[in-house]
């Protein structure tokens, strides 16, 4: 742990920039899904009246914006809401930890506030749990062709573990008194620090080895023991899993991109769907890699601490930093696509005006539409096998006539399409 005055003044007051930061960016990216529910027209399709250029585009704007959510917003603002409580809590670091406490900067809680940031610290879990579900909509998507309608009705299940995991976790560490501080914050662990726990107590009498019920900690015991059970397993097993789905996404769309390069006939919608599919892939790997980033040193220090037993200071302040910033992060990929075309029509502005500028636009409503492409959709009937190019599901008279259909948009044409989230889906949904 921190052993002089300067470093425990760094680890109580570092995270607050990232806590700080990752609240505003969950409250951000919670507003402009939230957003979307705008009212834009009064149900019978003629949207806000106005007069000349300016009418028909209040129209148009608030027509996008009067869409609604899909699986795929829910998810994020459930990812969200979930940040946006850890990091609330991560923000007040040490001031929660109980006066009394020595060696701990700033601490001028009691054991209540302390339990109630651990409860909150825990709920991170939550956040974890969503980011492994939106690794499973993706796959479902575009390696299974599942319709939006089909994960619409599992989706309240896919909530209900989400929520389940960092709730009940955290009422199960209330009853056993596992919340006390750790050096930063509160959470999961044994107090005193150092205190000899249950299961580590251990006396040898002769050939054999005998457990003792005795432990030196007031509050806590096996608390070492907990942090796995609770926290870290379950966190090791979400990046294990989303690393292979996330290779399954890649496969698919890989396998897409070569059946397209050996196919002699190619429909124009097939390469709006292929475009599709690797734009909403990359997306996928970008809520992936803020996840990692998250949640790399903290995966560090766990492994470190564990094998050595020793607790570095350069770790705990990377881990101290580190892991209240997904919030942050998930705004970053959440607005990607609409920064991306911001960039593009703006080339002269830096990128970090830029970003700012393209923000500032979406949360005063300026923006013109989603900043998320479309979710693909595959056919009802299919919807166990993945998406295949139109032109081996087609007749040879079909293929013949192919050359009556209309030019295909130019790319940037429909990369422009596909960041305002305009449907262009890969299969109709037959409803």
């Amino acid at each position: 742990m921190a052993s002089t005055l300067a470093q425990q003044m760094a680890v109580a007051i570092a995270p607050k920039f990232t806590a700080g930061l990752s609240t505003l960016g969950s409250i951000a990216t919670i507003f402009l899904i939230l957003r979307r529910r705008t009212p834009g027209n009064n149900g019978n399709g003629s949207g806000n009246t106005g007069g000349g250029g300016g009418g028909g585009r209040s129209r148009r704007y608030s027509n996008e914006r009067g869409r609604g959510h899909g699986t795929y917003h829910r998810l994020v603002l459930g990812m969200s809401v979930c940040c946006l409580s850890s990091s609330v809590a991560w923000f007040f670091t040490t001031w929660p930890i109980p006066r009394d406490t020595t060696g701990v900067y700033g601490a001028i809680g009691t054991q209540r506030t302390c339990t109630a940031q651990g409860f909150f610290a825990q709920f991170s879990l939550s956040s974890v749990m969503y980011n492994a579900s939106l690794s499973v909509y993706y796959a479902l998507v575009i390696v299974y062709g599942w319709t939006e309608r089909r994960i619409v009705s599992i989706e309240p299940y896919i909530h209900l573990h989400a929520i389940s995991w960092g709730l009940f976790t955290g009422i199960a560490c209330i009853g056993l008194g596992l919340f006390n501080q750790v050096g930063w914050d509160c959470w999961i662990s044994a107090y005193p620090i150092g205190c000899a726990e249950t299961w580590k107590n251990r006396n040898s009498v002769g050939d054999d080895i005998t457990t003792t019920t005795t432990t030196t900690c007031t509050r806590g015991d096996n608390g070492s023991i907990y942090q796995w059970a609770f926290y870290y397993a379950p966190l090791w097993v979400v990046i294990i899993v989303v690393m292979l789905l996330m290779r399954s996404v890649y496969t698919s769309v890989r396998r897409q991109e070569m059946v397209m390069e050996r196919g002699q006939f190619i429909l124009n919608d097939d390469r709006d769907r292929l475009k599709k599919s690797r734009q909403i892939a990359i997306q996928a790997a970008y809520y992936v890699g803020a996840f990692y980033v998250t949640w790399f040193f903290p995966t560090i220090f766990q492994i470190v601490l564990v094998t050595s037993g020793e607790v570095y200071f350069p770790l705990l302040i990377l881990t101290a930093f580190f892991v209240p910033i997904q919030g942050l992060l998930n705004l970053i990929v959440f607005v990607r696509p609409k920064y991306g075309r911001y960039l593009r029509n703006n080339p002269d502005q830096s990128m970090i005006l830029a970003w700012f500028r393209m923000l500032s636009d979406e949360l005063g409503g300026r923006g013109n539409g989603s900043s998320e492409p479309a979710v693909p959709s595959a056919r009802r009937c299919s919807s166990r096998f993945s998406w295949r190019p139109s032109y081996l599901k087609r007749s040879s008279t079909e293929e013949i006539s192919m050359d009556k259909r209309p030019a295909a948009a130019p790319d940037s044409v429909a990369a422009e399409k596909l960041e305002d989230g305009q449907e262009i889906a890969l299969n109709h949904d037959d409803t």
